[in-house]
């Protein structure tokens, strides 16, 4: 069993980081690149084209039977967050919507168990993009959103010029980092736990006032993230 799992809060699905082939600890995962991976659950494509199905090819899970692929974008603005073998409860770690959803499960139980056993298991879409991407071009400001705070951070603070290659990266740490780190994986004391991301171009947020540029303080943020995990940077090429 694996000592971390992602959840989805609405939709109910979780990934699970060995089933996904990404390994059993949150280091592992991270030197796996399970975050660069997972960023495509949140990207839209531009100019509101159609995503693409997801990739037909299923991986054999190293225990337990294949989880579906799901489409790009499919967690997109929905309540996220990672819980590991150390968050306790159930009911301490989710919301009570979720509880309630399993009337026959023991609210007590430990999260990652619950998560694990009652939750829909899926895998990433297993997207990779074309050096001539029409869906996901380089030639877009590409942007991490925070819908719950309404703020929003730039790939091009980020993430340096010559990695970027649209909202995905060349090498090193990216747009996955970031959020992965938000939403529990980092211990910064900046993440937004349960908060709902997704991955736009920058004109889906320029000049509406309800949208905060906070890429300085993301550029931090993501800073303290590398650092933290500095002993897999070597397995990100960065």
């Amino acid at each position: 069993m694996p000592d971390i799992a992602i959840v989805n809060i609405d939709k109910r699905e979780v990934l699970d980081s060995v089933q996904t082939g990404h390994g059993y600890k949150m280091k592992e995962a991270i030197g796996n690149r399970m975050p660069l991976d997972f960023m495509w659950l949140f990207a839209h494509p531009v100019d509101g084209q159609a995503a693409p199905p997801p990739s037909s090819v299923v991986a054999q899970p190293w225990y337990g039977s294949p989880a579906s692929r799901v489409p790009i974008g499919h967690w997109a603005g929905d309540r996220v967050l990672i819980v590991d073998e150390y968050c306790g409860t159930a009911s301490g770690n989710l919301p009570q919507d979720l509880i309630h959803a399993y009337p026959a499960a023991d609210p007590q139980d430990d999260v990652l168990q619950f998560a694990l056993s009652q939750l829909k298991h899926v895998d990433m879409p297993g997207y990779e993009r074309a050096e001539d991407d029409k869906l996901f071009p380089s030639d877009r400001i590409w942007i991490v959103r925070n819908h719950t705070e309404k703020w929003f951070a730039r790939d091009d603070a980020l993430v340096n010029a010559k990695h970027r290659k649209g909202p995905d990266v060349g090498t090193g740490f990216g747009l996955g980092d970031f959020i992965w780190s938000q939403i529990g994986g980092g211990m910064n004391g900046n993440e937004c736990i349960g908060h709902r991301f997704d991955v736009t171009t920058l004109d889906k947020a320029k000049d509406k006032e309800e949208w905060k540029d906070e890429s300085a303080k993301a550029t931090g943020w993501l800073y303290e993230f590398r650092m933290e995990n500095d002993d897999v940077v070597d397995c990100y090429d960065y």
